[in-house]
């Protein structure tokens, strides 16, 4: 057992664990170097990868800003660098994982980086994922969240919604992103970790994230997980491939 019963009896009452540090000095280098180089072009699979700009680069501004800094979003990083399918498979956050969706049979559903660059960092809005991962079925899936830098309230860090998982999918409206309705930010809890620290939360906790406008980047590294079991219930023609990080298949299953 990895995970003492208080710590599975706050992520049963909250839908989110604050875990701490997970990763090595020179293992947080690895990933910050490999994200680093397909934010700014430079990885050999750059080209591959689907990017998400800034708002504020999308609407032509940041000109004399480096690429790498008018990127948001790195979406789906461990398909095009080794380090980074590795880190998403790592025992040491697989045996965590395994604890809080109670099963051996693991697959990894999704990656993505945001980026948060200093000064123009954009907010992610309060969201659930599973609002947008609709062909996954049950919505249980987790993630766990690694701060690449510090994560601080000053630079935008997450701050996540005590139980509002038990509440099922909320009510979205969609402005370019999902916005959840009726959130009530003051009981947000704020995820405030040291670079290498993680967090993990269920896909159903409503959680979102602010600004940055210190001279401090905010990455962050998010590997989300799934059941084996689950069901894939989208257009079977765009099933992505999930990968088995641990335990069997189920035939029929994702």
């Amino acid at each position: 057992m990895i995970l003492t019963d208080t710590q599975k009896e706050n992520y049963e009452r909250d839908g989110f664990l604050i875990y701490g540090p997970i990763l090595s000095e020179e293992g947080l280098e690895a990933l910050r170097s490999r994200i680093d180089a397909l934010a700014e072009g430079s990885h050999p699979n750059a080209d591959k990868i689907r990017i998400r700009l800034e708002a504020a680069a999308q609407r032509g501004e940041l000109e004399n800003v480096p690429r790498r800094d008018k990127v948001w979003q790195l979406m789906d990083p461990h398909r095009y660098d080794e380090v980074i399918f590795n880190h998403a498979s790592s025992p040491k956050i697989l045996d965590i994982v395994e604890e809080l969706l109670h099963t051996e049979d693991i697959k990894l559903f999704h990656t993505q980086t945001l980026m948060k660059p200093a000064f123009h960092g954009s907010i992610v809005s309060w969201h659930q994922d599973s609002a947008y991962w609709t062909s996954i079925e049950p919505p249980t899936l987790v993630s766990c969240w690694i701060a690449l830098d510090d994560a601080t309230e000053e630079n935008g860090c997450v701050r996540l919604l005590p139980g509002s998982y038990k509440k099922g999918i909320w009510p979205h409206e969609r402005r370019d992103f999902l916005h959840a309705q009726g959130v009530d930010t003051s009981q947000a809890v704020p995820v405030v970790l040291k670079s290498g620290g993680c967090s993990f939360h269920h896909s159903l906790t409503v959680h979102g994230s602010g600004e940055n406008r210190t001279p401090h980047r905010r990455r962050g590294l998010v590997t989300s997980y799934m059941r084996a079991d689950s069901k894939f219930i989208g257009d079977a023609d765009q099933k992505p491939d999930f990968p088995l990080l641990r335990g069997r298949e189920y035939p029929g299953c994702v």
